[in-house]
């Protein structure tokens, strides 16, 4: 389903991505930004940060970062309406139910499909730079 971006922005804003972390992964606060053991790789250190100021997170190990959104994707290996709907009923945020129109259902389409591709050629490039060559 086809959310307005502004629907997807007022959920993201809604949670503290400190407080949705952190019901999974045990953080500790270092300066102004809070740390844990990444759940996305094993690791001994914390090498995983979080900042509420950004409202990012980020993995000094194996790269994963991104928003509130894309953690809860990531994690609980969900589709992007899956993740915005357990965020939106956490804060109590109501999600519309109309039917998408063809244009955004196209234009969805189109940008989850370019998504994919530079996820794709970000491995690629990512494998390229840690290869021995």
């Amino acid at each position: 389903m086809y959310y307005p971006d502004e629907v997807v922005e007022e959920v993201r804003a809604s949670n503290d991505i400190v407080d949705v972390i952190s019901r999974y992964v045990k953080l500790t606060k270092k300066g102004s930004s809070y740390f844990g053991l990444c759940p996305f790789h094993s690791e001994k250190t914390g090498s995983f940060s979080v900042s509420r100021e950004k409202q990012m997170y980020y993995c000094f190990g194996c790269g994963a970062g991104g928003n509130v959104i894309t953690f809860l994707m990531e994690y609980e290996n969900a589709t992007f309406p899956e993740a915005l709907k357990t965020l939106a009923d956490r804060v109590g945020i109501r999600l519309p139910e109309r039917a998408a129109t063809k244009e955004e259902r196209e234009a969805a389409d189109l940008k989850s499909a370019l998504l994919e591709v530079n996820k794709e050629a970000a491995r690629y490039f990512y494998y390229q730079l840690k290869a021995k060559q």
